[in-house]
């Protein structure tokens, strides 16, 4: 194979796999949809016998395993039929779990007034935060973590009150999503 025809070959298996996670995402949304349920995440991993599709449900409250089991059946039985990858696979469908990454504001919103853990990329105070360029500076930024309560959400900010490692609260914070790298819920059993 020469290094067009593998470059090629290359481009149509990444398009196949866009192709492939659209349709599954497609078939989870309504089987979702239809049992009350949120398509959180779908994620395609390599696996020693096949490639391992993994898709996480929720819904507000607590998802039970009766739910996940019975998507689990709908959304098989579909890609049983549909064949969308076209060779053996694992299909694993499961909740994302209490830390599940917070990426959406409804996400932020399911945790509203409990300790988040964040990290996120401080915009120099000489860059606006509309200013032009400023990507280009925020590279050169390192990343700042927090613990805190998540006071409010919206769909431009999160707002945050830190809390130091002894649990005294800090001076309330917002951090535009565009910030943002990672979070998710501080779970605490003391």
């Amino acid at each position: 194979m020469t290094a067009t025809s593998a470059a090629v070959q290359s481009e149509k298996d990444a398009r196949k796999g866009l192709e492939v996670e659209a349709f599954v995402r497609s078939v989870t949304e309504r089987v979702a949809a239809s049992s009350g349920l949120e398509l959180v995440e779908i994620e395609m991993k390599r696996g020693g016998k096949g490639p391992v599709l993994r898709i996480f449900l929720d819904k507000p409250g607590r998802i039970s395993l009766d739910e996940l089991e019975s998507a689990s059946r709908e959304i098989s039985a579909i890609l049983d039929v549909e064949d969308p990858i076209g060779r053996s696979y694992t299909l694993e469908v499961s909740s994302p779990g209490m830390t599940r990454p917070l990426k959406t504001p409804a996400d932020f919103m399911r945790v509203i007034e409990k300790n988040v853990q964040i990290a996120f990329v401080e915009a120099p105070a000489s860059v606006g935060s509309d200013a032009a360029g400023g990507d280009a500076d925020e590279a050169k930024v390192p990343v700042k973590e927090i613990k805190g309560r998540l006071l409010a959400v919206n769909d431009k900010e999160v707002r945050i009150v830190p809390r130091d490692n002894k649990g005294r609260e800090g001076a309330e914070i917002a951090v535009p999503f565009s910030a943002l790298r990672h979070a998710q819920r501080e779970i605490s059993f003391r």
